[in-house]
């Protein structure tokens, strides 16, 4: 939970955001930093420990970076050494100004970035399976944290909230990442020019045999890994949407935001309403409808942001391939660099 968000202008709601010069005495940061501690000295096992150095990391209470020293800590509120805390409270007072100059406490916004691109990108939680021990960790933390800090116990509900999707969301994404783009996807891929169809040609053919083949789909080019789709297999997935001399009218890479989820047809595909997503604007700029089979919607959840390739096709199909990164819906993308 990034105690302090470094950003001007965040997703977050005024309400969510907490002002720590509203309270008197001891600094926020300080008794954050003072909570944090005891709780990290309570874990046993080193997995735990390692999990809290990442979530006390990126909420800026790592103790690689506290402005006072362990001996100092140890002396604080101590009788007989007033000046030591008052230098302890100094400092941590002018590390709450420095970063306040760069962003807003803001529990909930710190919490989503943590349980998005921390978990997914900045660390090696998600790709060694620890994400929901990690989520285990952070509540434990913020239960912790609740008892002796009032202004995350003011806001604790919302943060179990955000813990509680992102449990959710995270084991949906891992499956998401092992089944998208998905048959129907793939197959207008390989059959109409996405990168698919570069698996499937080979490179040392003559110009005019691979020509042929991207022309001629009866030809039944089949392809020499096991694992990729066949030609066959494609034309069956697109039957009845999408004509076979179709060809892609344009393409690039995009943030799409799901919007909409609906049920499957008869051709068992499920129409699946999403935006283009803008992130230098923070807005939807353009609406269509992609297909996607029953056991890829079952995982996904409106707002969630699919990176990939779009193609659009000459009778307005929409089609995706090349996925590199699927967000949470409660991802702050103002944030998140594309990948």
């Amino acid at each position: 939970m990034s105690t302090v968000s470094d950003i001007s202008q965040s997703q977050a709601s005024e309400g969510s955001r907490i002002d720590p010069r509203r309270f008197s005495g001891e600094p926020l940061l300080l008794r954050l930093d003072l909570a944090t501690s005891a709780f990290y000295a309570s874990l046993k096992d080193e997995e735990s420990k390692r999990l809290m150095e990442i979530v006390a990391r990126a909420a800026n209470l790592d103790i690689a970076n506290r402005p006072a020293t362990k001996k100092e800590l140890k002396k604080y509120k101590k009788p007989g050494y007033s000046d030591n805390t008052r230098n302890v409270e100094t400092k941590y007072r002018a590390k709450e100004e420095r970063l306040l100059k760069s962003g807003t406490f803001d529990p909930q916004w710190g919490l989503k970035w943590l349980l998005s691109y921390v978990v997914l990108v900045d660390s090696s939680v998600f790709i060694t399976n620890s994400a929901l021990r990690l989520c285990e960790i952070t509540e434990e933390w913020l239960d912790a944290l609740a008892k002796d800090v009032c202004e995350i116990s003011d806001s604790i509900s919302e943060l179990k909230q955000v813990l509680e999707d992102a449990r959710t969301e995270l084991t949906s994404i891992q499956l998401l990442s092992d089944k998208l783009p998905g048959k129907f996807n793939s197959a207008c891929s390989l059959l109409f020019g996405g990168d698919l169809r570069q698996m499937h040609i080979d490179p040392y053919l003559p110009k005019w045999v691979t020509a042929l083949q991207g022309h001629d789909l009866s030809a039944g080019v089949e392809p020499a890994n096991s694992d990729l789709m066949s030609l066959t297999e494609a034309q069956s997935c697109v039957d009845g949407i999408a004509d076979l001399n179709s060809t892609c009218t344009c393409c690039g890479s995009f943030d799409i935001r799901i919007h909409k989820l609906a049920p499957v047809n008869d051709l068992g595909l499920a129409p699946v309403c999403v935006y283009k997503f803008d992130r230098q604007t923070m807005k939807d700029i353009e609406e269509l409808t992609l297909l996607f089979e029953h056991d890829i919607i079952v995982h996904m959840r409106e707002n969630m942001v699919i990176e990939a390739t779009l193609y659009k096709l000459a009778n307005g199909q929409h089609f995706i391939d090349s996925v590199t990164m699927v967000w949470p819906s409660y991802t702050p993308l103002d944030y998140v660099t594309l990948l």
